[in-house]
């Protein structure tokens, strides 16, 4: 696979070019982070918002839409965002005969990209997103270490079955140092998290950096090695960037993405 665009000067398309799409390896990123999920169940997808997608129809006449598209965590590759966004505005003069055209020539693209299966859609209406019920953002804490350290995550002996959100998540882009914004959804039954404990934990990733995908890795994977859990979701939302939001889930329910493929029909 290419070189990460990211950070690079580059020059907008005039024409199709499914070349441009770039694929990062995701062992290779996971061993940068020192992330080690080969003795964790986890399970999950990746999913993207493209809110800039724009093509011709039959007669010339442009058309936009949403492009969502989605696939496993468990992929040897992921889409490097700039490349993305360069591939689609590479869409905007050509023309196709069909939405279903459009769809199926997107979906080829990336699945020989990315080497794995894609699930993808376009849509003139944006999906539902996460609500901030059970938010833990007000809660009053020490200031907390601009680090991630997961020994600040405590457990109660009480045994509960919660979601909780919090809309205050901030991480770095690795290559660029951009602050990525998100809210992060927490979806957990077993030994009850302390909420002032959870919130110092997703706080201290501030000047972390790191992709998105290996944040909610890393997420998952510190909750699930210091706390007494059953079953574990954990999904960011992040703040759309150039058009495009990139949301990973990572769970610990084996048969999730395929649920999350059967709600999407």
């Amino acid at each position: 696979m290419s070189d990460s665009l990211l950070g690079q000067k580059a020059n907008y398309p005039d024409r199709y070019d499914p070349k441009l799409l770039v694929g990062l390896n995701r062992t290779d990123s996971r061993q940068k982070l020192r992330l080690d999920t080969s003795h964790l169940e986890i399970f999950g997808i990746d999913s993207w918002t493209c809110y800039e997608l724009s093509w011709l129809n039959e007669k010339g006449v442009p058309r936009n839409s949403i492009l969502y598209f989605s696939y496993s965590c468990h992929s040897k590759f992921f889409i490097e965002s700039k490349s993305l966004k360069l591939y689609l505005f590479s869409l905007n003069n050509k023309r196709f005969s069909s939405n279903e055209e459009l769809v199926e020539t997107i979906k080829e693209d990336l699945e020989t990209t990315l080497k794995t299966e894609i699930s993808i859609e376009i849509s003139a209406e944006p999906r539902e997103i996460i609500s901030n019920e059970n938010s833990i953002d007000s809660l009053d804490i020490k200031e907390p270490s601009f680090q991630p350290n997961s020994l600040v995550l405590l457990s109660t002996d009480k045994d509960v079955d919660e979601d909780i959100t919090c809309s205050l998540f901030r991480s770095l882009c690795p290559v660029t140092a951009q602050p990525d914004w998100a809210t992060v959804h927490i979806a957990y039954k077993g030994k009850q998290i302390t909420h002032e404990s959870l919130l110092s934990y997703l706080l201290s990733y501030r000047n972390h950096q790191g992709f998105h995908e290996e944040c909610v890795e890393k997420i998952f994977q510190d909750i699930k090695e210091r706390c007494e859990i059953e079953s574990l979701l954990v999904r960011a939302n992040y703040l759309r960037r150039g058009g495009i939001e990139i949301n990973p889930v990572r769970t610990t329910h084996e048969n999730y993405e395929q649920i999350s493929r059967e709600q999407r029909q």
